[in-house]
Formats: C-alpha cells, sequence, structure tokens
C-alpha cells in the first residue's frame, strides 16, 4: 500500500513536461556554445559567431526556465542554473556594475572614442543645417576635453572651412597632433582619424593578413608623464546590413500570398543575410588576427579603442581582451549599449587598456548625433 501511495504522489510529467525538458536541454547546450564563441574562430566555423550574438537571449531564457522549474518543482531546475553560473562571468562584460576610481594626486588622461557614421552625410539637412551633426560633436568634444580622441567613419574633403573637418576639429577642439588614414586606398573622403594633445612620436596602420587594402586599426605613440603610450584606433568589419532594410519589409509584407511563394521569399532573403554575415564575420577574424599579432609586438602599454561591430560575447572581443583590461567592465555602470542604430545591439564600442594603466572613470554618453554613443575613459599611469 505504501508503494502504491508513494506512486500516486509522483507528479505525472506527462508529454508537455518531457518538451519543455527537451526546449530547456537545447538552449543549454546552445548556452555552452556560447561561451565558446569567444575562443573559436569564425574563419574555422564561421557559424559559431551566431551563438556568441545569441548570448544575452540564451541567458535570460534559461534564467526563465530556473524560475519555472522552481515553481514546478522540479530536480530539472539544477541544469539551467548550473549553465548560467558557470558564464557568471560573461555578465559583466554586459551590465557595468563598477563606479569611479578616486583619483588622489595621480595625473590623469581622457581617451574617447566615437564612431561618426560619417557626421550625418546621409541625413539631408537635418534640423535644418547641413552640417549640423558635425557642429554638435564638435560642441560636445569641446565640452568634454579629451586628450586623445579616436574616431572612426570620419569625412573629410579637403576643400575650404566647411568640409576639411580635420582642420575644424584640431582648430576647434585644441588639438595640436592627429594622424589620419583613409579606409582604402581608392578612399578619398573617409578616414580613421587620432586626435591627440600629446606630441606624436611614431604612428602607422594595420591591414588585414588576407593583405586586402581596407585598413583594420590606426596607431600612434604618445609621451604622458614621460612614459610612451600606444594608442589604437580600430573599425572592424560590420554587416553592412542597413541598405537592406527593405528586405525585411518585404518579407514580412503582403503575407497573403501563397504558401510556396512566401516560402521562397522567406527562403531569398535568408540565405542573402546568410552571405553577408559570413563574410563578415570571416573577415573581421582575419582583422583581430592582424590587430592581436601587432599589439603583441607593441614595446608599449595599450590603449585599444573603437568600434568592434560585435558583442562581449564575440570572438572579436574574447581575443582582443585577452591580455587588457575593460574599462567598461572595471568603473561602467549600467547596460553598457553603444550602437542605436536601426537594429537591436548591445556595447560594440569598447576602450581597452594595458594592466599597467589605471582607470579611474567610464562613460557613455547618449547623445543622438551618429548610430553610435561616443565613450570615453580616465587614466593614469601605475608607477
Amino acid at each position: 500500500m505504501t508503494r502504491v501511495k508513494m506512486a500516486n504522489n509522483k507528479r505525472h510529467i506527462g508529454f508537455l513536461g518531457y518538451f519543455l525538458r527537451f526546449i530547456n536541454i537545447v538552449l543549454i547546450v546552445s548556452l555552452f556554445i556560447s561561451y565558446s564563441a569567444q575562443w573559436i574562430s569564425p574563419r574555422h566555423f564561421w557559424p559559431i559567431a551566431f551563438f556568441g550574438m545569441a548570448y544575452p537571449a540564451l541567458a535570460i531564457l534559461n534564467f526563465l526556465f530556473v524560475i519555472h522549474w522552481l515553481f514546478r518543482r522540479r530536480k530539472f531546475v539544477i541544469y539551467p542554473a548550473i549553465s548560467i553560473l558557470l558564464g557568471i562571468s560573461m555578465i559583466s562584460r554586459f551590465v557595468g556594475t563598477g563606479s569611479n576610481v578616486e583619483l588622489s594626486n595621480a595625473s590623469t588622461f581622457k581617451v574617447l572614442t566615437y564612431n561618426v557614421h560619417v557626421f550625418g552625410r546621409y541625413i539631408k539637412d537635418h534640423q535644418g543645417e547641413t552640417h549640423f551633426e558635425r557642429n554638435e560633436i564638435i560642441k560636445f568634444v569641446k565640452e568634454q576635453q579629451p586628450d586623445i580622441l579616436c574616431m572612426q567613419e570620419f569625412r573629410n574633403l579637403n576643400k575650404g572651412d566647411k568640409e576639411n573637418n580635420i582642420q575644424l576639429f584640431s582648430e576647434q577642439c585644441g588639438f595640436k597632433y592627429h594622424f589620419e588614414e583613409r579606409y582604402t586606398k581608392k578612399s578619398t573622403s573617409f578616414f580613421q582619424v587620432i586626435f591627440s594633445k600629446y606630441p606624436i612620436k611614431n604612428s602607422g596602420c594595420i591591414s588585414s593578413i588576407t593583405g586586402e587594402d581596407e585598413i583594420t586599426a590606426t596607431y600612434i605613440d604618445v609621451e604622458i608623464t614621460g612614459k610612451i603610450i600606444r594608442v589604437y584606433n580600430t573599425h572592424l568589419q560590420s554587416y553592412k546590413i542597413s541598405s537592406d532594410t527593405y528586405l525585411i519589409r518585404n518579407s514580412l509584407n503582403n503575407l497573403d500570398v501563397s504558401k510556396t511563394e512566401n516560402q521562397e521569399k522567406i527562403t531569398r532573403t535568408s540565405k542573402h543575410f546568410a552571405k553577408k554575415f559570413k563574410k563578415a564575420f570571416e573577415k573581421r577574424a582575419s582583422q583581430i588576427d592582424a590587430l592581436k599579432q601587432h599589439m603583441d609586438q607593441s614595446p608599449y602599454p595599450i590603449i585599444l579603442a573603437g568600434d568592434f561591430n560585435d558583442t562581449p560575447s564575440s570572438y572579436a572581443y574574447g581575443q582582443l581582451r585577452h591580455d587588457l583590461d575593460d574599462a567598461f567592465v572595471e568603473t561602467g555602470s549600467g547596460f553598457g549599449q553603444t550602437y542605436i542604430g536601426p537594429y537591436p545591439s548591445f556595447r560594440i564600442d569598447f576602450i581597452l587598456h594595458s594592466p599597467e594603466l589605471n582607470n579611474h572613470q567610464f562613460d557613455t554618453w547618449q547623445i543622438k548625433y551618429s548610430d553610435h554613443y561616443p565613450i570615453s575613459a580616465v587614466f593614469s599611469l601605475n608607477n
């Protein structure tokens, strides 16, 4: 009788229970794969990069299953809980809990990086003023007074005062020195630029290891309070899908067509985007390898700033941060989102630095003069 009662008291799982367990197992495995995305190069297996991108969603879904199993009183709760706990350090990359460090009497310098999206070139007469975004960005930089300014997607035409933006920033923002490099040899107006208030001792640029024409990063060596610091400014390969928004709209609209036609349209759109993502993943991996090789040979402490076009759970972040510290993780707070374009994103702009540098303050500036937010960090030298 006792065994019969115990059997009756056992809760029947049923089809739905087994189905939810199966879904949770898939999510747990996917979460573990997302952890490995930071170490496996997309050049060897490009689909893994999607798992890295999906980490936040996978972590949230597993957390929801933890809550579900707690209420269902299932022992299965231990599995999604362990999968989240094993990657607990990943959460700090997305949500900052740091605070500013007291400056004491340290001699500090400020680094600011900003993808300016060619100063709103594709926005016609915004706010009734042709150069509205550029002029507002100049005002912002003058207010912030950074000692070093890294800018990506910088438009410069060298045509008089209105279009010679390098000269404008240098004169109006108090930068005596700068180093610029065109994105490609054929490019006439788009640059990566580093402005500095410190004399530039040396400078150069880095190309992808595949020998492609487009530059991966620029760098300068500056002397600060008697010590040489190397500052890298990078803009890694983007997905280049902003112009394809209409494809998504066309795939979602007019769904009253026949089922076969609808499936074919979705398939074509999916293949189109898969090819773009694959190309971006692989090209970015080559750029990362080239940049990392160059940084490993640096004789000086490093600051790496710029637009990675990838999240903190990506191969880009995992490889480039390997021997560096993340200023946001140390002293940043909040969610840290930096991309504000038409597609959902997270923190894709970063300031990383060598341990020889002390990070005192990190800020994300929520101004909307580009499709990115600028970020800044305050450093001092570790004596």
